[in-house]
Formats: structure tokens, sequence, C-alpha cells
């Protein structure tokens, strides 16, 4: 439990704990998607990994240019020879993933993040839930424990105010959002906030940073320890379904 610097992404992700991931898939749509789930290895996951890793970790140097499509013989002994955290891109897709980041430096608020002199990056959290006593856990993309805040890079269609807003109650963002924050309290590390770093992933590239304002976090903290409930009954009755019921009546939508 605690915090633990240098371990890696894959370290990470098989070690045993609830993560944001699994809240959020549970409260958006079940705990059966949440145990059915495949860990994605699909271009649109590599380029975020791509992004990510240019502007989190720079030094280690961990995107790799190779030829231009993926069905090529190189690639695929490229990819054989990939070392741990690397990440393989086409040339396009190499240079499209830098334009990304570059969209984030430009952006003043989000520059003054990501090359703040405090901050630390991918480092993986490790907690008890005081409420259900499962373990829980997180990898902050970046940590800022001088300014009490926890960010997360995000690349989306949208970066807008409104855009992103909507993209945030969609997928469950704020939910992530609130864990983060409960996660990091609960390992003892005093983090107040939480924002996003939102990437647009296509031209002209333009970034945005997102603040959960004091509401919706406090909604999305409510929601979050409902959803954990869910997940710690699951577990003591083993039972993972949809709780859909056999069918649905659709009926006439209030705004036809």
């Amino acid at each position: 439990m605690g915090l633990v610097v240098g371990m890696s992404n894959e370290g990470y992700h098989a070690q045993a704990g609830i993560s944001s991931t699994a809240v959020k898939t549970v409260s958006k749509k079940s705990l059966a998607h949440w145990k059915g789930a495949k860990r994605s290895k699909s271009t649109a996951f590599a380029m975020g990994s791509a992004v990510h890793a240019i502007l989190l970790e720079p030094e280690r140097d961990l995107v790799v240019k190779g030829p231009k499509t993926r069905k090529s013989k190189i690639f695929g002994e490229m990819e054989e020879g990939l070392l741990e955290d690397q990440i393989l891109l086409t040339e396009v897709e190499y240079h499209v993933a830098n334009r990304i980041a570059k969209g984030a430096i430009d952006n003043a608020s989000c520059k003054s993040i990501l090359q703040h002199p405090d901050r630390q990056n991918e480092v993986s959290i490790f907690a008890e839930c005081e409420r259900t006593g499962l373990t829980i856990k997180t990898r902050p993309d970046c940590m800022i424990v001088s300014e009490n805040s926890v960010y997360d890079v995000k690349t989306t269609i949208d970066a807008s105010p409104s855009g992103f807003a909507r993209e945030c109650q969609k997928y469950g963002y704020d939910i992530q959002g609130a864990f983060y924050v409960y996660t990091c309290q609960m390992a003892g590390i005093d983090i107040k906030e939480f924002s996003f770093i939102a990437c647009e992933k296509s031209a002209p590239y333009v970034s945005h940073l997102h603040v959960i304002g004091p509401e919706l976090l406090a909604s999305a903290t409510e929601r979050m320890h409902r959803t954990l409930a869910i997940i710690a009954n699951a577990n003591k009755q083993e039972d993972f379904g949809t709780n859909w019921g056999d069918y649905t009546i659709l009926e006439l939508p209030k705004w036809l």
C-alpha cells in the first residue's frame, strides 16, 4: 500500500486492485462489462499511450517510429523487438502523436503543469477503501502534491469547454477524477483537486485544461462510493450480471 515510484505500466496493471476503469465501467454499464472486459491494444490505444509517453516521460524515448504501414514485414519485426513500455507507431502516426503533444505544450496552462518542477509523473498508488475494504489503485499521469492536485492527459475529439463536458458525462470521466482523489487520500497523499489536459487528436491539435469543479467532484464522489459498494457486494455474492432484467420497453422520448 502507498506510493510506488518506477513501476512500469505493465507492472501496475498486473497488480490486483480496483481501478478507476473498473468503477467507470460498472457505473456507466454493468458489472458484467467490467468482469468480461479485455484490455485493448488498438491503434487508438497505441496513439493515446504514445502521446502520454511524449508528454510525461520524454527522457525514456518510448515512442518508436516505424514504417508507413502496420502490415509490412518490417513493422512486425520491429514490434517483436520492443522493450518494456515502448510503443511502435507507423510513420504518419508518429508525426501525429508529436503534433498532439505539441498542442499541449503550446497551451500555457497545460505547459505549466507538464513542466512543473514538483511534478511526479506515472507513479503508482495503492490503498484500501475505508468503506468497503476493497484494494483500490490508481496511476496518475501527473501529480503535484505541493498544489494538492492530480492530472490526467486525455486524447479527445473535442477539447472545447462544452464538447469535453459532454464527453466527461458520457464516459464517466468525473467519476475517474473522484476516484483518483479518493485513492490518493486513502494512501495518505494530500490531494484535493483533479484536472484533465484534453488534447484534440486531429488538426489543429489544440489542447485545453479542464478542472473538475467542487460541486461536480462532490457528486462524482458520491456516485463513486455507490459503485464501489456495488463492486464489493458483487465480490461477496460472486454475481457479476448486468442487472438489466430480461427485456426493456423503449418509451417515446420526451424530446420528440
